[in-house]
């Protein structure tokens, strides 16, 4: 036998009466015990004897009691006591009525996206109010996740917890947490934060909504490895009607670098929170890229930045998704009977008693003594002479009850009446072989008509106790409108049409005619939205239901977002390949310009789609052909950290004489002072006056230059061309005069020969 089911029967510290042994761990084991003076249910965790004086184990064992004794939430186990001997060291937990997430996953495999997001809401729920306390669990899995028969979420096991203002330490190998669930700073033996447990959240959500973990090996190293360096499969790669937004919460929560993922617990869960009351949502992935696209489609924050306007999803609602009924007001010590309280003033009421205490001098004991026993005889005597004639009367069959049918015209025919009927309210109990509907302007809806048997009708009971109506027949004239319920899942459809006293059947149909729907959606109702129909009747809803995965998702628009959303939103989130091309302009912040694929665009699977990244210019730009204030804004945009200033100065020039002046350009590159001691000899004058229409004709550094911080000064010239004769005039063919002026001032024929 377990030494621990030893126990069993007997009472640990005068209190806790031991039931049974719940379970045995690694370190520890939990029994079943009632608490003889709270009156409830609780678990014992005790550490295994052979820990006791292993310094590691008692601490973790401590640190643990510590962290959950400083935390009060619905969703986390609660701790009762804590004994800390010699030679015996336990927690006194509330008792859990569940199973583990663990067990759960292993019995269901995958599980719809909407029931983990409800299950996953609870666990960060959890995680936020641990968070705030400064804990860090740094352990979350499925085995520390109790799932209760009411849907409700626990988390426990807070062994390996970092407490607040703990210095950062590695109690031993099993301190990093279970392989398949660590964040890759963990895997790394890095300093853990917060960012870690929405890690381990994500790879649970992972899991839950596909079925299988993210990384598998042969060896626990090798899958610390992957979670470090690789990237999961996609989720809608595994599971087609995972939504977008679903997917896009998992892989943020999943982000390889803590900055990446979400903020906190409580960002991660408004997400959750939006996605399941709108399921088609695609996030932007950061504030911005939300900002940008207000009004241009559904895109919002992943990050929730303003949630105000976002309800928590309340129990109701939990309950509701999990088809659960809402628990009642619960005990808020976790037990099943009432807290004896001791009397703080024991002593003194023991004296008030023993003062009104008197000897009794009546003589009312020796005449009870007497009585009662007379009393007694005479009693059982009675009941013997009387039990033959009960029996006589209860012997008699079934078939010779008469019962009188009861009148229900004019009552409401609902579900409280029908248990009324079965249950024996109308002295029998009747079933109902038929309802029959009738229609009829001028009485209330659910109205009954009529009956048969009618009311008054006698028969007698049957040997089974019961009586049967034939038929009932009800009024149904109450007409109502068919509801818009695309795109919404079965679940809430069923219950939005039994709200309307419709009943429904579901019809899957492929995705042929509607691609643009997820698995389980529905695609529209027979009788079609805004159809008048009674109540009563039945709706046919059409359901989506896809075959196959050889399509991508639509495309979103992709305006705006960087390189690397861009590719999330295209490439994993959508299916398509993505080639990528970068331009140089003006205003390029290295964000998406165009896309070869428009938004909304369903592909077949391996589609490449490619992207264009406007970037600013990597080296000097070419300032010729534009304004000096064009100049200027690409000067600033190309090199916004640099003090490189453009000195612009402004010359007239003959028109007859533009050959002349581009040939001098050519000539002399980026030697201005030849050039402009041409212009000069060509008749050109400088001037202050500038057009505002002219462009540079002229820049002293060549363009493509890289720019560095010893670049101070750039020189432009602009030309402005007039048809007035200005100095000498050399027009005619420029082949005829091609000379030009060299370094010493001489020519060689041609213009000036």
């Amino acid at each position: 036998m377990n030494r621990y089911e030893g126990f069993v029967g007997k009472v640990l510290d005068g209190r806790y009466k031991i039931l049974e042994l719940v379970g045995m761990g690694g370190m520890a084991c939990v029994l079943k015990a009632q608490d003889l003076v709270m009156n409830r249910i609780v678990a014992i965790k005790i550490l295994n004897d052979e820990y006791n004086g292993n310094q590691q184990a008692e601490a973790r064992f401590i640190d643990e009691s510590k962290a959950v004794a400083m935390l009060s939430n619905k969703n986390i186990v609660n701790v009762f006591d804590v004994a800390i001997y010699p030679d015996i060291k336990y927690i006194v937990m509330e008792y859990l009525d569940g199973i583990t997430l663990r067990e759960y996953l292993d019995n269901k495999g995958a599980i719809s996206w909407k029931e983990a997001c409800i299950y996953i809401l609870q666990i960060l729920r959890a995680l936020e109010h641990a968070h705030s306390k400064g804990i860090i669990h740094r352990d979350i899995k499925p085995q520390n996740v109790m799932l209760m028969k009411n849907g409700d979420i626990k988390v426990t096991d807070f062994g390996i917890a970092k407490l607040p203002n703990s210095v950062s330490d590695n109690k031993d190998e099993k301190a990093i947490g279970t392989v398949y669930y660590i964040s890759p700073e963990q895997a790394c033996g890095k300093e853990t934060d917060y960012y870690s447990d929405l890690y381990s959240v994500g790879v649970m959500f992972y899991e839950a909504v596909t079925g299988t973990l993210p990384f598998t090996a042969e060896t626990p190293m090798e899958v610390a490895m992957m979670q470090v360096n690789d990237d999961p499969v996609h989720p809608r790669d595994i599971v087609l009607d995972v939504p977008v937004g679903v997917s896009q919460i998992i892989l943020k929560a999943m982000e390889k670098s803590p900055s990446d993922r979400f903020q906190s617990a409580h960002t991660m869960a408004k997400a959750i929170e939006w996605v399941l009351r709108n399921p088609d949502v695609i996030f932007a992935m950061n504030p911005n890229a939300a900002e940008e696209s207000a009004g241009k489609s559904s895109i919002v924050s992943i990050d929730m930045i303003a949630t105000a306007e976002i309800e928590p999803y309340g129990d109701e609602e939990i309950a509701d998704s999990l088809g659960k009924k809402t628990s009642g007001k619960s005990n808020a010590n976790g037990g099943a009977g009432k807290k004896a309280s001791p009397n703080a003033n024991g002593k003194s009421a023991q004296k008030k008693k023993k003062k009104r205490k008197k000897v009794s001098r009546s003589m009312f004991p020796i005449i009870a003594g007497v009585a009662i026993p007379f009393f007694i005889v005479t009693l059982i005597l009675a009941i013997m002479l009387v039990t033959p004639v009960l029996e006589s009367i209860f012997s008699q069959g079934d078939d010779s009850v008469e019962i009188t049918y009861p009148d229900l015209t004019g009552k409401l025919y609902t579900d409280t009446l029908a248990n009324e009927l079965r249950n024996g309210k109308y002295g029998a109990k009747f079933v109902v072989g038929e309802i029959i509907y009738d229609s009829r302007d001028d009485i209330e809806n659910n109205m009954i008509i009529a009956t048969e048997p009618a009311g008054g009708h006698i028969s007698k009971l049957s040997s089974g106790g019961q009586l049967e109506f034939d038929s009932i027949t009800v009024n149904r004239s109450k007409k109502v409108i068919i509801p818009n319920v695309m795109g919404m899942p079965k679940t809430s459809v069923t219950m939005i049409l039994k709200n309307l006293e419709l009943a429904c059947v579901f019809e899957e149909v492929s995705n042929s005619e509607n691609p643009y729907y997820h698995n389980g959606q529905v695609t529209g109702t027979f009788p079609p939205e805004g159809s008048e129909t009674k109540v009563g009747d039945t709706v046919t809803v059409y359901v989506c239901s896809k075959t196959s995965t050889t399509n991508t998702a639509k495309l979103p628009d992709l305006f705006g977002m960087t390189e690397l959303e861009a590719i999330k939103f295209a490439k994993t989130y959508s299916g398509y390949e993505v080639a990528v091309e970068y331009l140089e302009v003006i205003d390029g912040n290295n964000t998406v310009l165009s896309q070869s694929i428009n938004a909304g665009t369903i592909s077949p699977k391996g589609t490449i789609v490619t992207i264009t990244i406007g970037i600013p210019p990597t080296g000097l730009p070419n300032f010729i052909g534009f304004t000096p204030e064009e100049a200027q804004a690409m000067l600033i945009a190309a090199a916004p950290d640099k003090p490189v200033q453009l000195y612009t100065r402004y010359f007239t020039a003959n028109i007859a004489n533009k050959a002349y002046i581009e040939a001098a350009r050519d000539q002399y590159g980026d030697n201005m002072i030849m050039f402009i001691d041409t212009l000069l000899r060509l008749g050109c004058t400088s001037t202050d006056v500038y057009d505002g229409a002219s462009t540079v004709f002229y820049q002293s550094v060549p363009a493509d230059t890289p720019i560095t911080a010893e670049m101070v000064g750039i020189d432009l010239i602009v030309i402005q061309y007039t048809s007035d004769v200005i100095g000498p005039d050399v027009s005619g063919d420029p082949s005829e005069n091609s000379g030009v002026v060299d370094e010493s001032g001489n020519t060689e024929g041609g213009l000036w020969g």
